[in-house]
């Protein structure tokens, strides 16, 4: 019964995995630009490698929980009418510069930073928002420190990553390239993307969808659990057998 123990351990990770990226869905659903994350299944080692017939099929030990990346769809837009915020319509991310580094996001919600005396447009950690040409976008402040948004939304760069779903999350609904990303280019208006200036993108987490998978994700791991318990019963009954 190794087996039975060994693949309704294998469940009970693997389910934890999965309620634990349903539970950080859940935990941002009302964070702008959040972009939720999906987890999947597939078979541990199987037993009889070279096996796969109707007779005597594949048979794997357990499962595991994998990561099948960062669902980019488009989320629901929301009217803020503040001039600094900015929704991108389509595919395409924000470029934000801090520390050296550059990452990127769908949270448009920017506001005024100050660098060596200069405004610049920042995001709200104090990140840069960087143009077409990956330079800051300095602002012009009258004298009432109001900022001059004029054309502002033409300024604003958006790029385009060839396979987003790969990207690496980081806090604050940023993402980092990597190896399996791809290539990042500048993204094309009215091709690529639309533009809204006053608007945020909402989170695309589904709290109906979200809540129907953490009801099987636990169904699951209170049936790993069951075969555990089971498992370990008929051992014990084996061993006093022996004894």
């Amino acid at each position: 019964m190794k087996s039975a123990f060994y693949a309704g351990a294998a469940g009970l990770m693997a389910q934890q995995t999965a309620m634990d990226n349903i539970g950080n869905n859940l935990a941002n659903v009302n964070t702008t630009g959040y972009k939720k994350q999906r987890v999947g299944f597939e078979d541990l080692m199987y037993r009889y490698m070279y096996v796969n017939t109707e007779d005597t099929p594949l048979t794997g030990s357990g499962v595991r929980a994998i990561d099948l990346g960062i669902d980019h769809t488009q989320g629901i837009s929301q009217t803020t009418n503040f001039m600094l915020d900015f929704a991108i319509q389509g595919d395409g991310m924000f470029a934000i510069q801090q520390d050296g580094k550059i990452s990127y996001t769908r949270n448009g919600s920017f506001s005024i930073g100050l660098a060596d005396g200069q405004a610049y447009l920042t995001d709200a950690n104090g990140g840069f928002v960087l143009d077409a040409a990956q330079n800051r976008i300095q602002l012009t402040l009258d004298e009432n420190g109001i900022p001059n948004t004029d054309g502002l939304i033409d300024r604003v760069g958006v790029f385009v990553i060839e396979r987003p779903g790969a990207m690496t999350p980081l806090s604050s609904s940023r993402y980092a390239t990597n190896e399996q990303t791809g290539f990042t280019r500048v993204g094309v208006v009215n091709e690529d993307y639309m533009l809204k200036q006053g608007m945020l993108e909402n989170a695309n987490v589904n709290m109906e969808d979200e809540m129907t998978r953490m009801i099987m994700a636990q169904r699951a791991f209170q049936l790993s659990a069951r075969v555990v318990q089971t498992a370990d019963e008929i051992e014990q009954n084996v061993n006093n057998l022996r004894a």
